[in-house]
């Protein structure tokens, strides 16, 4: 399957998901089968039937079989520009970039090698052999492992950019040579220092803000023990104060507010009016007012 630019960048930049996956890439001048599973997160057989798919066509007159055991794709994305210009290069007309596949083992190379010796009639050269091969005519197969990564982040780096190094002028010159398909596969990262890759934990401290009106507050500390063994033998009211000053004005409102209330009630209950004078008159004396 054809990809574009920008979606095959986006997915070399994208970092390894999964733990126990390693990058596979495939690139050629020749079309890819149209059934290529690109799918991001494959097993390691189905990677490898989409390789075989492709070689056992014989598309190419040049091979290159390269492996890198103990690499992730967030360190082949950020320590191998020029392989990266490669797969992006406009002579290349079909390309799979898979940033997790599970189980890919180093003798996965050998095994694609295999196939195109059977198939194709090709021969194995080493990578530093690949003109001479080339201006034989014959299909030909560049097999080259390096040793696993090891050490520290920036170590791991350094070995990864000396390898894109070497092979600058194998993909350089792979515009202007015979037609080729270039495979990179590797094995997943099994020797990265914990020490310089663990992210530092972030830990949430949550922050409340301190409520207001302190002076409300009451007191629940405990006290201050004696330490001294004295005994404090002094009588109770004056050990204590049973009366303070607020105590004594609340004292003395409620004994005013007594007073007036019980005045309010005394002269209430002495007022005298008949019940007569609520009752309507109703004898002569009262049609004849009402005639005046």
């Amino acid at each position: 399957m054809r990809l574009s630019i920008a979606a095959l960048a986006a997915t070399v930049t994208c970092a390894a998901a999964f733990k126990d996956t390693s990058p596979f890439l495939m690139f050629s001048d020749s079309p890819l089968p149209k059934d290529v599973n690109s799918a991001q997160l494959q097993s390691s057989t189905s990677i490898l039937t989409s390789g075989k798919a492709h070689l056992s066509t014989c598309p190419s007159q040049i091979y290159y079989i390269l492996t890198q055991p103990s690499l992730t794709s967030s360190e082949l994305s950020a320590h191998a520009p020029h392989l990266r210009n490669a797969i992006a290069h406009s002579s290349v007309q079909g390309r799979l970039a898979v940033n997790d596949v599970l189980g890919l083992k180093a003798s996965d190379g050998d095994e694609l090698q295999a196939l195109l010796e059977k198939e194709c009639g090709a021969q194995v050269v080493r990578l530093g052999d690949v003109k001479s091969a080339i201006a034989g005519g014959k299909a030909s197969v560049a097999r080259e492992s390096w040793a696993g990564l090891k050490g520290s982040k920036e170590e791991r780096g350094r070995m990864i950019e000396d390898i894109d190094s070497k092979l600058y002028q194998h993909l350089h010159a792979l515009s202007t040579g015979p037609k080729y398909t270039v495979i990179f596969l590797s094995t997943p990262a099994s020797n990265v220092n914990p020490e310089k890759t663990t992210e530092k934990a972030i830990v949430y401290e949550p922050k409340f803000m301190e409520p207001l009106h302190m002076d409300l507050k009451r007191d629940i500390y405990a006290r201050e023990r004696n330490e001294s063994g004295t005994v404090d033998q002094r009588p109770l009211f004056e050990k204590y104060n049973f009366l303070s000053p607020g105590l004594f004005m609340g004292l003395l409102v409620t004994l005013l507010l007594l007073a007036i209330l019980s005045v309010g009630i005394s002269a209430i209950s002495s007022l005298e009016v008949s019940y007569g004078a609520f009752d309507k008159e109703m004898g002569p004396a009262a049609q004849q007012k009402n005639k005046q």
